[in-house]
């Protein structure tokens, strides 16, 4: 059985940023013929914003495990959370407490998040309580806050500058900058014009490296480095800029770009706004990657989106064969459903990712997002390399089947996938072939909300998980 949560009223809490779309806005936005006003996340929210404290419970019960245990370690083994299917991020925390400060004009946001440390929790998950009824008896995460910020809101432009999400496109799965992330730490500018937006993001990463990564980095040449490397400064930043083109309200084109830095702090060489950083040729500390994306609403109710991130392309006889043919894209539909009982959003999805996408010769060029995790019971210290495009990194494949459904009161969500995962990871050398098999992993999540509650069931590869949460928010 599935314990039942009492539900008492509820109250939403506004924030100052919009992070992702909500199925009613896609279904209205769709069945209307256009296609979504944003294609950059963060923006800022239209809603009116309060000073001051507000907090959010949200506890909730599990059972059944999908996830493995995690070892302790220091800095010395680098974890994937692909490989435990983001349980961990997808677990709300226990309570949140959030403070507001600002006008028309300046926000600022913070959240202090009250979770279970990331080690304990994945040796025992029933609960989101940060407490246990076995030794050590409590378990608290310090590793907040995971988003605070605050936004400029100028008329047809906004600055960003802080720890949240970043996301880019309308697919389910992105694959050049996904908000797989807990958080990045940006500054992010945004011009708003009625035809073309532009976008431009600064992002600093945690530049700490294992003993072996620390020796490839001051020890490896990239091929056509230029004679001063290796580099190996304590640094590690991605830099990217885009535009989207609105040449109707039915389609959306955006073009951009992303680059790596790694081992040398970055200067208007290298992080530019308005030039196109393939073109410097920063062979050594630099990792290009170029972003293209669509939207296309042909007719009301029927929208089709796409993208793809271009790393390398070996064309023979006009390029040497130094990189590895290198790239990711998804494509995608989504159609609205519309009944006299509500309404239903269909989407389906193909993501490819080759073997060698997001990888590079050194450490701080491969296109990660590391975040450390502290615990203290037990004692840990512990990286985990979050894939920056798409969520399950090189040498994958997947497709998801997404059906919503909503109407006044209850909101209903499936979704059946299939992923394929080959040997090759962000870590495997670059240019050499993993040895190993291709693995088939078939999933299915289903959900159920009504005002607060939420029931939930996820099976991945043979595993179950159903939990119960429910979220009461006090301003």
């Amino acid at each position: 059985m599935i314990p039942i949560l009492i539900i008492c009223s509820v109250c939403s809490i506004a924030e100052p940023l919009v992070f992702d779309y909500t199925i009613d806005e896609m279904f209205e936005t769709i069945e209307s013929g256009k296609v979504l006003s944003h294609a950059v996340f963060p923006f800022p929210s239209n809603e009116e914003m309060k000073s001051g404290f507000s907090f959010t419970l949200t506890p909730g019960v599990f059972f059944g495990k999908i996830n493995e245990s995690v070892p302790r370690d220091r800095y010395s083994n680098p974890i994937d959370p692909s490989e435990n299917f983001y349980v961990y991020e997808k677990t709300p925390p226990f309570m949140t407490m959030s403070f507001d400060l600002g006008n028309d004009v300046f926000k600022l946001h913070v959240d202090y998040p009250l979770k279970r440390e990331y080690v304990l929790f994945h040796e025992r998950n029933i609960t989101n309580i940060p407490i246990t009824v076995v030794d050590p008896f409590f378990s608290i995460d310090l590793n907040f806050p995971q988003n605070a910020y605050g936004v400029f809101d100028l008329e047809n432009q906004y600055f960003v500058i802080g720890r949240c999400k970043l996301k880019w496109g309308d697919a389910e799965y992105p694959v050049a900058l996904s908000d797989t992330s807990p958080y990045f730490d940006n500054f992010t500018y945004s011009f708003l014009g009625d035809k073309v937006h532009y976008t431009f993001h600064f992002v600093s990463i945690n530049p700490v490296l294992t003993a072996d990564e620390y020796a490839s980095q001051t020890s490896v040449i990239p091929v056509n480095s230029d004679p001063t490397a290796p580099y190996f400064a304590k640094v590690k930043t991605l830099v990217g800029h885009r535009l989207d083109f609105f040449p109707l309200e039915n389609l959306r084109l955006g073009i951009g770009e992303l680059t790596m830095i790694g081992g040398k702090f970055p200067d208007l060489f290298t992080i530019s706004p308005f030039i196109v950083y393939h073109n410097n040729f920063n062979e050594g500390y630099a990792n290009s990657m170029g972003v293209f994306d669509f939207s296309w609403t042909p007719i009301p109710g029927l929208n089709f989106h796409g993208e793809l991130a271009l790393d390398d392309l070996v064309i023979k006889l006009t390029e040497s064969d130094v990189k590895p043919t290198a790239f990711a894209f998804n494509i995608g539909v989504r159609k609205t459903v519309w009944t006299t009982l509500g309404n239903i959003l269909i989407g389906a999805e193909y993501v490819k990712a080759t073997d060698f996408v997001y990888n590079s010769f050194t450490p701080y060029l491969k296109f990660y997002n590391r975040i450390t995790y502290l615990s203290n019971f037990p004692p840990s210290r512990n990286i985990v390399d979050y894939p920056i495009g798409f969520s399950y990194g090189p040498d994958s494949s997947l497709f998801s089947l997404k059906i919503d459904y909503y109407n006044e009161k209850i909101t209903l969500e499936l979704e059946l996938f299939s992923l394929l995962k080959g040997p090759n990871t962000i870590h495997t050398e670059y240019g050499v072939q993993e040895q190993g098999e291709t693995k088939r992993i078939n999933g299915m999540s289903f959900s159920i909300s009504y005002k607060g509650a939420n029931v939930f069931f996820e099976g991945i590869g043979g595993k179950r998980r159903i939990g119960v949460v429910y979220r009461w928010a006090f301003k």
